[in-house]
């Protein structure tokens, strides 16, 4: 249970604007308009992607507490070998995302330098690769991560383990992983927390009620560490496919979305007390502006305490 105010985190990246100037001001909007203090940060195939020093001058003075998440890059590479992750059991697959996260961890690290300040407290991890997953293969790298922590001390930043649709033969899924249950214990046994995406916890069971069952049970296990906003729905739409992870906006914004403003305050209500951060990761269309983007996001975050 943490006694801090949960920080409010916005993954940026998925309503971002593509001209470099127009990101520039969403990102100087966001911390302006009291939306976010802190972004939750994709790890992408080739690391962070934008030159870390432009990075640096969006976060210095405006987003602490911030994540990076390793599921961008993390599908990539599953994409392309199947066997890569911190689950697997293939040895150079499971060996290749130690490696992965050890960059994100240095890069984390280089962004807080340069910044000045704890710019990223903590890292996405995940229990790749899908549906061959290995719990006793992700405790093992638990293992060899706690042991290799670098010569001149501790990492600044944390583990978080994301929880992501859960492998089941009877449900397509996206990224199916191991389930919720068998995640539980392993990050118990490492001491790390758990947090919850609401579109892809609906995505794993096609159900609107998965994510609030499974916030419900963290709390009840100490194990929360977050909850992200990100919508999910039954039909298509302009974001994507049938339970597709395209991060939906609201019902109130995208009415396939099966996430309205009831069912966030319903999950916030749950994880009281409980989490350390909450917050928003939605797309929005394409020739949005950046004032529409900011009002899209803004609802979501609107929700939170």
């Amino acid at each position: 249970m943490t006694t801090a105010r949960p920080a409010a985190l916005v993954g940026a990246y998925a309503a971002l604007p593509s001209p470099r100037a127009d990101q520039e001001c969403f990102y100087e909007e966001l911390a302006g308009r009291g939306i976010a203090d802190g972004l939750e940060i994709p790890f992408l195939r080739d690391g962070l992607g934008d030159d870390i020093p432009w990075l640096a001058a969006r976060t210095r003075g405006r987003f602490t507490r911030s994540v990076i998440t390793l599921i961008p890059g993390t599908m990539a590479r599953v994409g392309a070998s199947g066997t890569f992750g911190l689950a697997s059991g293939d040895h150079d697959g499971r060996q290749a995302a130690l490696a992965f996260l050890r960059e994100a961890r240095v890069a984390a690290e280089e962004l807080n330098q340069l910044t000045g300040e704890q710019s990223v407290s903590a890292i996405h991890i995940h229990t790749a690769p899908s549906t061959t997953a290995v719990g006793e293969m992700f405790a093992l790298s638990l293992d060899e991560i706690a042991a290799s922590a670098p010569a001149d001390g501790a990492w600044s930043t944390r583990l978080v383990l994301e929880h992501c649709d859960a492998y089941a033969p009877d449900v397509p899924g996206e990224k199916r992983f191991l389930s919720l249950e068998d995640e539980i214990p392993l990050a118990r046994d490492a001491g790390i927390g758990i947090t919850v995406n609401w579109g892809r916890s609906a995505i794993e069971a096609q159900d609107r009620a998965r994510p609030l069952a499974q916030i419900e049970r963290l709390v009840s296990e100490g194990l929360l560490e977050g909850v992200m906003f990100s919508g999910a729905g039954p039909t298509a739409n302009r974001y994507g496919g049938p339970w597709a992870d395209a991060h939906l906006p609201l019902t109130e914004d995208e009415p396939a979305s099966l996430m309205d403003a009831d069912e966030v305050r319903r999950c916030l209500r749950a994880a009281e007390g409980a989490y350390s951060y909450a917050g928003a990761k939605i797309q929005v269309p394409g020739d949005a502006t950046v004032d529409e983007r900011l009002t899209a996001v803004g609802h979501v975050m609107g929700l939170l305490p």
